[in-house]
């Protein structure tokens, strides 16, 4: 494994570390290992890395195939790329990925912690997704080969493998889904309509995505990052998965207690749902101007995305309690309205997310 003196080592033999740059001390290395072996590597005067090194044979796998994604939308060209960190390349042998590092970058999540929900950042992560899912449908065999559907489709239909891992707050989620009535039929709907057409995130949230800041301090744009999930699917999970993200952040603020009646619950948000709706609205525009889709294309994945919204909110319940032993207020609030966003799709997307249909689509989606 690389360490700080062998990560210079690597970036020098690399032709990406000028010999001059460390013998001046302009070089730092910061390790910032979490899943992986993960090393910031700054300069003041010359490009800036992360390299990154999967622990294990797992870590490894999760690498190579976020250099191949990589790889695969480098040669998209700039309308992906800028919203991207640069690929500086991959070393197979050692499993090593060297990836621009975004200076000055601070998660999205950070900005709406704070409670700025910007629209034009919103319509920036709608580029940047539209862009994607309509230049990145050629990719190559070992991008397309590993065309999954994402476990929340199958929630409700656990594998006798995941028992050996979840907690008992788990299985009574999964047992609150599977006994509402009609949920593991649409489910089981929305799981055999997955349609694996492009390379898409898989794993969006807004830890993500690093809003780029200006020399005046304002974010101006942003960066998809965190592509180790990454590959060939649906376009409509990535957009769901916005969707369910902006609808989490709305439903974990509110102040769940036994205090209040339940209809009072909404009108206590901290972060209120008319204050997502602006950002929500311009995402899906910006989405559906890069994505290129007609008014009837655009209804029919706009209905789709709600639908994987749905299922993104049980599979943020249930990654909220794979550490708890019982089901929370807030868990119970998220698997509620992804319930509801399962019936009624069509509703949810005009009515909770304020986003318009033109009307042009069928039923059907």
């Amino acid at each position: 494994m690389l360490g700080e003196l062998e990560v210079v080592d690597f970036l020098m033999a690399s032709g990406l570390v000028a010999a001059s740059t460390v013998v001046d001390g302009d070089l730092a290395v910061f390790d910032a290992s979490r899943r992986n072996r993960n090393f910031r590597v700054t300069s003041s005067t010359g490009p800036s890395y992360l390299v990154k090194q999967g622990f294990g044979a797992e870590g490894r796998a999760t690498v190579a195939n976020e250099a191949a994604v990589y790889q695969a939308l480098a040669a998209s060209g700039p309308r992906v790329g800028r919203y991207l960190p640069a690929f500086h390349g991959y070393d197979p042998e050692r499993g090593v990925l060297v990836l621009e590092l975004v200076e000055g970058a601070r998660a999205l999540s950070e900005h709406q912690a704070r409670g700025r929900f910007s629209v034009s950042l919103a319509s920036s992560v709608g580029r940047a997704l539209g862009s994607l899912h309509s230049a990145s449908t050629g990719a190559p065999e070992d991008v397309r080969r590993y065309a999954v559907p994402p476990f929340a489709l199958s929630v409700h239909r656990p594998a006798v493998s995941w028992l050996r891992d979840i907690s008992e707050a788990n299985i009574e989620l999964i047992k609150l889904i599977q006994n509402a009535p009609g949920v593991t039929e649409l489910l089981d709907e929305v799981r055999a309509d997955w349609r694996a057409e492009c390379v898409v995130h898989n794993d969006y949230k807004a830890d993500n995505c690093v809003v780029v800041r200006g020399r005046d301090g304002r974010g101006t744009g942003v960066r998809l990052i965190d592509w180790e999930g990454g590959g060939w699917g649906d376009p409509a999970w990535d957009a769901g998965s916005v969707l369910g993200d902006y609808l989490s952040i709305w439903l974990s603020s509110i102040p769940i207690t036994g205090a209040d009646p339940p209809e009072r619950f909404a009108e206590l948000a901290k972060f209120p749902l008319e204050r997502m709706r602006p950002p929500l609205r311009a995402f899906w525009d910006g989405y559906v101007r890069e994505a290129r889709l007609d008014p009837a294309d655009a209804d029919r994945r706009l209905v789709r995305s709600a639908r994987y919204a749905a299922a993104r909110l049980f599979q943020t319940a249930f990654e909220q309690t794979q550490a708890s032993s019982r089901l929370t207020g807030t868990t119970m609030c998220l698997c509620q309205v992804a319930v509801n966003v399962l019936r009624r799709p069509h509703e949810a997307a005009v009515r909770l997310l304020g986003i318009p249909l033109h009307g042009v689509a069928s039923a059907a989606a």
